[in-house]
């Protein structure tokens, strides 16, 4: 990791819910990486056009690198039958290196899970 910027990013419907970003602030806090918050919403609500957009931008170009990173794909994303997508639904975190998405997990658990991990271990998962 040296010489590697790392930051996270929240993905969600406004801005997050606030145990996940409770956690956030500690990693700042504790950890010194910085997080932002992506609100990929409508007045709050489903947004097709900013989640179609956040994949296409941030996810589809890295798919092969996250894959490799996380071995999950990122079609986990989007629904192939209706061709919406859920970024932020219900939230997902990606970790950033030198502004390029390196990682990401998509559930609470998982979130959690990553966040517990950075704040015990004070080590990045790539």
């Amino acid at each position: 990791m040296s010489g590697k910027t790392c930051s996270l990013r929240l993905y969600s419907k406004g801005v997050g819910q606030e145990t996940l970003l409770e956690l956030l602030r500690q990693v700042k806090d504790q950890r010194h990486i910085p997080f932002e918050i992506v609100d990929l919403s409508k007045n709050g609500g489903y947004d097709p056009v900013k989640e179609k957009a956040a994949y296409e931008r941030d996810f589809k170009p890295r798919a092969k690198a996250l894959k490799s990173a996380t071995g999950r794909s990122i079609t986990k994303l989007r629904s192939a039958k209706a061709g919406n997508y859920f970024v932020s639904t219900p939230e997902t975190v990606g970790l950033l290196k030198d502004g390029q998405l390196a990682w990401w997990c998509h559930t609470e658990t998982e979130i959690r899970g990553l966040l517990g991990d950075i704040l015990v271990s004070g080590k990045l998962p790539v």
